[in-house]
């Protein structure tokens, strides 16, 4: 267990149960630019996702409501700790589905969708987050259809346009980031 201080009534506690490892955690504003992950015969080295959740551009059929940018907020914080191709589902700032770590962003949509459907929850109203771009119009489609109507992206696709195009013939609202989640 680690903690940045323990109380000495809790650390009775804690010091009294076997094979517990208790850590303190020391303060510092030390704060990493790079993470690095062992993989077979080498090791991945990657910048630290900080994320962007204040710099968008709405560029759908309709301007996000105040309730969807709060939804999208937390779907796209969401997608920055899923694995890539990172689909987030989020209705009433709740993760109702969600789709990560498939070979192709719609399997993970599908997945996302899926798991909301196991578990009865209502789709319509609901938000979708990526961590990249969509290299075609199909997810936003997909996901209209099960009643999705807000969606945020890091765009930077060369067909960015036929996602945005969709989402002005349907009234639908999209975010694009310009920032793209990929965690590996």
């Amino acid at each position: 267990m680690i903690a940045p201080s323990f109380d000495e009534d809790a650390l009775q506690v804690l010091k009294s149960k076997k094979n517990r490892i208790l850590l303190q955690l020391q303060t510092t504003n030390y704060k990493p630019q790079t993470q690095f992950k062992s993989l077979l015969n080498g090791t991945l080295i990657q910048g630290i996702d900080k994320g962007n959740y204040t710099e968008w551009k709405e560029v759908g059929g309709r301007e996000t409501t105040a309730e969807e940018k709060e939804d999208l907020t937390f779907a796209n914080i969401i997608c920055k700790h899923l694995k890539s191709n990172a689909i987030a589902l989020v209705k009433n700032k709740q993760l109702v589905g969600k789709g990560c770590g498939q070979t192709s962003r719609i399997d993970s949509l599908r997945q996302a969708i899926d798991k909301a459907k196991q578990f009865n929850f209502d789709l319509h109203g609901a938000v979708l987050a990526s961590d990249a771009f969509f290299p075609f119009n199909d997810c936003v489609q997909i996901g209209h259809a099960e009643g999705i109507e807000a969606f945020i992206q890091p765009g930077g696709s060369i067909r960015d346009k036929d996602s945005i195009e969709y989402c002005v013939q349907n009234n639908l609202a999209m975010v694009m980031t310009g920032l793209r989640h990929f965690k590996h």
